[in-house]
């Protein structure tokens, strides 16, 4: 019995493969009776069952042609990025699906295509099962399977509300980023697949996109592929949705400050009917949420795409029958927030979607930051699941015709999903960098060890990186500052005309999923692979390649190239030396060079052609601190006494400068000694000290006396979650004189710092 507030589950069953030349079970193989036909390998039994003594039944067709999406990355919008993985994807199936289709219209068979997966659903007999089976474009059949959401258990009572604010909001220090960073989310759109939205809910109809205060228009807004509700408008036919919608974006403009993100607008899909859910439906919904349509379902939007995508639902058990959906919304700049599951405390309980490597998963947890006994754990793969913990018990928020407190991962997922609209909202350049993002709130994240499920440290299998730190996430995006060994997000960068093999193209190598691969063709005799920083310029000084789990020992022989513009200006940071790869230890090799700033990096591969082929399974950059120009250089500055401009450049946090009190505008200026290429200022205080605002402006020299702007006049935030660290990145400058100008400081009469870097290429 589910004591707490179970998840949607979902699955669509994973084909079993039976041998294509087993022997007949009914006599000896020289016998002269017929045998019967062998089964297809690509029919599962239960499906094969189903359609028994001329019975019909609904069933999935899988194609086997993978879309590649390495065009994807170079385009520079999100609208962009989503309008050609809806182009590849559709252009996959449209060529793939062609013979199925024509097949079915023949059998004047009932049907359902789905380019976001390249499957179609289709009920018919078995002879049509038969027919489709032996199609060599169809890799598999699956079954069709009902899902079934729980009944909800409503918690006994709500926890107390400490000045007005929930439990779950204070947890996660999401009230500070209001008050402290005057971010509720702004800008940004949210979205749930889940049991429908009451839209007129107190707590959430100021916030429906659908409503622009002077009329309501649902076009865009809303999908509902099926049915339940009286009229075109959202509904809720259970309750679940509207209440993990309440807790990203709910706030009545009264007590009721329900959710994480209350400046966010909001929309919706209804991929389940009620207590039920279809894996139509959800597949349907997540082709929507790629381009949001009218009521009628015409004129598709890239442009009006969800940000963030938050589903509390799954089901137990390895599946990828949603990972293409996944992998379209990373690819199109649209976070997939999902709960892990409500099947723990026992390891291995993980729940699907959420335990994909593309999904961003939560664990719940309760007031006393004590694990939910019903949240779901991993199992020790070769990535960590869940990715994090969220409030997850007790958890009060809208529910159609009121307010109700629920338990489960369902309602821990919404927390996170709205703190991507926090982060988003706060760095703009961020919105749509999934991958960055992930990182900012795996870094951010309280760690809580546990030993029970396979590891323990600072990522387990049980609270993932830690405990959601909403605040500190915030401060960390809006500090710039990237520690050194922190992972860098990668894509596809510029190339023209890269080699690959069918469904093993390029993007594979960064797709955070070590099961996929890019695959170099055999004929091929030296291959480069040249990939970009999402997010702009980054510095690094370190590169791991990792091949497939199942490939043999091997060596291969490779160099790594850096540039700063681009393909023009590549210069070789590794030379080409030869690597040994050992499944015994991963299959991974580790390339270091000095740290080089720049947008890409380039693997190249001589020697060829390969046997076998080469097959790169992940390609991960790690960033570096870089050098520091200004260390120990002459500081000049007016300064109080025994605190002069050299404590900013002694490499010691400990020291500060401070200005003359009381009269801004106050400068600081280093002599780097001689014209670098300078990419980067960081700034820091004292660790120990409280959080302040301090506004300032770089500007730049060669000779001392006429300076030029590097970064106009700003406020920065300097807050110990973020260690009290700013980062302003620009692009290269060639200077030898940098200076900061201080014109306000909101704790203190003067400019203050304990250390200035100015990192130089």
């Amino acid at each position: 019995m589910r004591l707490l507030r179970a998840l949607v589950t979902a699955t669509v069953a994973t084909a079993v493969v039976f041998s294509s030349n087993a022997a007949h079970a009914g006599g000896p193989a020289n016998t002269l009776a017929a045998a019967e036909p062998t089964p297809s390998p690509k029919i599962p039994a239960a499906v094969r069952n189903s359609v028994a003594d001329g019975g019909v039944a609904t069933f999935w067709v899988r194609l086997a042609r993978r879309a590649d999406l390495g065009t994807v990355a170079g385009k520079q919008t999100r609208a962009g990025r989503a309008t050609e993985v809806i182009r590849v994807r559709k252009e996959a199936a449209e060529s793939s699906q062609r013979q199925v289709i024509a097949t079915l219209r023949a059998a004047q068979a009932d049907f359902t295509s789905f380019w976001i997966s390249n499957t179609v659903k289709v009920t018919g007999d078995g002879a049509l099962l038969k027919r489709l089976a032996a199609l060599p474009e169809v890799a598999k059949i699956e079954a069709d399977v009902p899902i079934v959401i729980p009944e909800p258990i409503v918690a006994p009572r709500a926890q107390a509300t400490v000045a007005g604010i929930e439990w779950n909001i204070g947890k996660i220090g999401a009230d500070r980023v209001w008050s402290e960073f005057s971010d509720r989310g702004q800008g940004i759109v949210v979205a749930n697949i889940d049991t429908g939205v009451q839209w007129d809910h107190p707590a959430l109809t100021g916030q429906y996109r659908g409503n622009s205060g002077g009329g309501v228009n649902h076009n865009y807004a809303w999908f509902n592929p099926v049915g339940g509700c009286p009229t075109a408008a959202p509904c809720d036919t259970d309750g679940h949705g509207t209440h993990t919608m309440g807790t990203m974006a709910g706030d009545d403009g009264g007590t009721n400050k329900i959710g994480v993100a209350p400046g966010v607008k909001w929309i919706a899909a209804k991929g389940c009917e009620g207590t039920n859910c279809s894996a139509a439906a959800l597949l349907a919904a997540g082709q929507w949420m790629l381009a949001p349509t009218d009521l009628a379902g015409q004129n598709p939007r890239p442009d009006l795409a969800p940000d963030v995508v938050n589903n509390s639902w799954g089901s137990l058990g390895y599946s990828e029958w949603y990972a293409d959906v996944l992998a379209s919304w990373v690819q199109a700049g649209i976070f997939p927030a999902f709960a892990i599951g409500n099947d723990g405390p026992a390891c291995g309980t993980a729940g699907y979607p959420g335990g994909l490597v593309h999904a961003y998963s939560s664990a719940a947890f309760d007031v006393n930051d004590v694990i939910a006994p019903f949240s779901s754990r991993g199992d020790g793969a070769s990535y960590i699941k869940p990715d994090i913990a969220a409030p997850g018990v007790n958890v009060r928020s809208s529910v159609p015709g009121g307010y109700a407190s629920h338990s489960g991962t369902s309602m821990a997922s919404p927390h996170t999903a709205a703190t991507v609209a926090l982060i988003w909202a706060a760095v703009p350049s961020l919105r749509g960098n999934v991958d960055a993002t992930r990182e900012i709130l795996n870094v951010t994240a309280v760690p809580k060890s546990d030993t029970s499920c396979a590891s323990a440290g600072t990522a387990n299998e049980v609270w993932g990186r830690g405990k959601l730190d909403a605040y500190a996430a915030v401060a960390r995006a809006r500090s710039g500052v990237i520690a050194p060994g922190t992972e860098l997000p990668v894509v596809m960068g510029y190339n023209r005309t890269l080699p690959g093999t069918d469904g093993h193209w390029g993007f594979s190598s960064v797709d955070d999923d070590p099961a996929t691969y890019w695959e170099v063709p055999a004929f091929v005799n030296s291959v480069s692979i040249n990939y970009a920083f999402d997010g702009g310029r980054r510095t690094t000084d370190k590169v791991v390649v990792q091949l497939p789990a199942g490939e043999p020992a091997r060596t291969l022989t490779m160099s790594v190239q850096a540039a700063y513009e681009g393909t023009v200006d590549n210069v070789t940071v590794s030379p080409a030396q030869t690597y040994s790869f050992n499944p015994a230890t991963g299959n991974k090799v580790t390339i270091t060079f000095p740290p080089v700033h720049g947008c890409c990096l380039s693997l190249s591969f001589p020697n060829g052609p390969w046997s076998p082929t080469i097959k790169i399974a992940e390609v991960q950059a790690f960033s570096a601190a870089g050098k520091n120009a200004a260390l120990g250089r002459p500081v000049q500055g007016s300064a109080q006494p025994g605190y002069g401009t050299a404590n900013t450049v002694d490499g010691n946090t400990a020291t500060y400068w401070e200005s003359v009190n009381n009269a801004f505008p106050q400068s600081l200026t280093v002599d780097l000694g001689a014209t670098c290429r300078i990419y980067q200022v960081e700034m820091t205080l004292p660790p120990s000290w409280g959080a302040r605002t301090q506004t300032l402006s770089i500007e730049g020299s060669t000779d001392g006396v006429t300076y030029r702007p590097i970064a106009g006049s700003r406020a920065y935030a300097f807050t110990p979650a973020s260690g009290n660290a700013v980062a302003v990145g620009f692009n290269m400058a060639a200077v030898r004189y940098v200076r900061l100008v201080f014109t306000a400081n909101t704790a203190w009469p003067a400019g203050q710092l304990s250390e200035l870097r100015v990192l130089a290429s």
